[in-house]
């Protein structure tokens, strides 16, 4: 049974341990998703940036959450089965990946998602191409940003 997910202003009253015990049984439970609508993130990043605020995120994400080219290029592959009108990638080999993201997102939410690829090209040796487009987009005031996935074939 699934255990009933507290309004966020109640996890940030409890100590840490205790913070950290439910959030690993939500997350036994509920996707990151999940957990984000149920405390008004707009998406998934807000969580990881309240994690970080909190001072847990280490606790509560694993190595393999974080960026990892495996999973990316896994996802890759089940992405080129499902869309005829990507191309394929096929011919990599399995240690050579792409990365791609295509989203309105805030400056803060995107500084997280830089600094996770950041964090990861630290340890390679590799070369990389990289091709990034910025743009500012007018202010929404109706409605708030929507997620969107990460896309594959940067």
């Amino acid at each position: 049974m699934k255990p009933d997910i507290l309004p966020i202003s109640e996890l940030e009253k409890m100590e840490k341990p205790e913070k950290i015990a439910t959030l690993q049984t939500y997350r036994a439970h509920y996707t990151i998703k999940d957990l984000s609508q149920a405390w008004g993130f707009n998406n998934p990043i807000q969580y990881y940036m309240w994690l970080k605020k909190q001072n847990i995120y280490e606790q509560l994400v694993r190595r393999a959450d974080k960026f990892d080219p495996s999973k990316e290029w896994k996802r890759m592959r089940e992405t080129d089965g499902r869309e005829a009108e990507r191309i394929p990638v096929k011919g990599l080999p399995a240690d050579q990946f792409r990365y791609g993201l295509d989203t309105d997102s805030t400056g803060p939410e995107l500084a997280h998602v830089f600094r996770r690829l950041s964090e990861f090209l630290l340890n390679e040796n590799g070369y990389f191409r990289c091709r990034i487009e910025l743009k500012a987009l007018p202010q929404q005031t109706a409605s708030q940003p929507e997620w969107k996935e990460e896309d594959a074939g940067a």
